[in-house]
């Protein structure tokens, strides 16, 4: 990530990392009111999106195995652009995740 990041100093990036256990409930809400990229993995912890704001762009990366529609029928609830990283299997290939965050800043304008 920290090469990502040289790439794009034209965007604010404030890295946080997910592990919202050690995070009081406040802290974990402000942080996803505060981010515009939210970038996670199917699962539990991506619940948090119910508290971002409008025009914040959620990142799932899922398996079309086990794909379920509830991150994406959240995002079109609250008004946030959605997008899929569909893996063949269960396993995330970094550099498909940093192609496709790549080209969502991009489209961000960074």
């Amino acid at each position: 990530m920290v090469s990502w990041t040289d790439n794009h100093r034209g965007c604010k990036i404030n890295l946080v990392n997910g592990l919202f256990a050690h995070m009081s409930m406040k802290e974990q809400v402000r942080a996803i009111q505060e981010a515009s990229v939210i970038i996670g993995a199917h699962g539990a912890g991506l619940t948090h999106i119910v508290s971002a704001t409008p025009k914040t762009v959620i990142l799932e990366i899922i398996s079309r195995e086990y794909r379920r529609p509830h991150f994406a029928l959240i995002a079109q609830w609250k008004g946030l652009e959605y997008h899929a990283i569909d893996l063949s299997g269960s396993y995330a290939t970094p550099s498909v995740v940093v192609d496709r965050l790549s080209s969502i800043m991009k489209s961000l304008g960074c």
